[in-house]
């Protein structure tokens, strides 16, 4: 049983990452930012991501500790790194609002957890995605949850081409202003960025 989940849970993912390279090296080809609800991009975009994470957190439970990769101290670091990294996660559809989260265009946001990085659901989900590896201590989750992070960075990199055409220079101008994925310096207040207003 829990091979088979493995097997369907890196297909998905393997078939997303290949889909959002396709997206990335031959353009006008696009999985990803999704044209409207109801288009197959959408639907095999969507089918496929929450398909391959929720195998990821399956994987945790039936394959968990299932190889002796670490003691029980994997849960000091494993479980912090999980329940931040997806909270943060869950505050960054608040932050983003729906409408954008599901790819539509109601305003470059640029501010709240948008200020230490321009892709804050996607870094802090990759962050999740680690502590989960930790605390399973399973090799099936580490394979499927490094599958997923792929997808995080590549969901990053295809959408900015998209997201320059929609925002133009305002959006340019976050980019120099704001890194990819975590600004460290910024996180912790050691860094004064230019303000990007936000395009609404």
């Amino acid at each position: 049983m829990t091979e088979i989940v493995f097997a369907i849970g890196l297909l998905m993912g393997l078939t997303l990452n290949a889909l959002l390279l396709a997206t990335l090296f031959f353009p006008p080809f696009r999985i990803w930012p999704t044209p409207k609800p109801g288009t197959w991009q959408s639907i095999t975009f969507w089918t496929l991501f929450r398909g391959g994470m929720l195998f990821a957190f399956i994987l945790g439970l039936l394959d968990w500790n299932a190889v002796p990769l670490l003691d029980a101290t994997r849960f000091i670091f494993g479980v912090p790194l999980f329940v931040i990294g997806f909270g943060i996660t869950v505050l960054g559809y608040f932050n983003l609002g729906l409408g954008n989260t599901y790819c539509g265009s109601d305003g470059l946001v640029t501010g709240g957890l948008y200020h230490i990085s321009r892709n804050p659901q996607y870094t802090f989900s990759i962050m999740g995605l680690i502590g989960l590896s930790i605390f399973a201590n399973s090799y099936l989750t580490i394979a499927q949850s490094f599958v997923m992070a792929c997808v995080y960075v590549l969901m990053a990199l295809t959408e900015e081409a998209w997201l320059e055409r929609e925002y133009g220079d305002t959006y340019k101008a976050y980019c120099r202003a704001t890194a990819r994925f975590l600004d460290i310096p910024a996180l912790f207040g050691m860094k004064q960025k230019p303000r990007v207003e936000d395009a609404g």
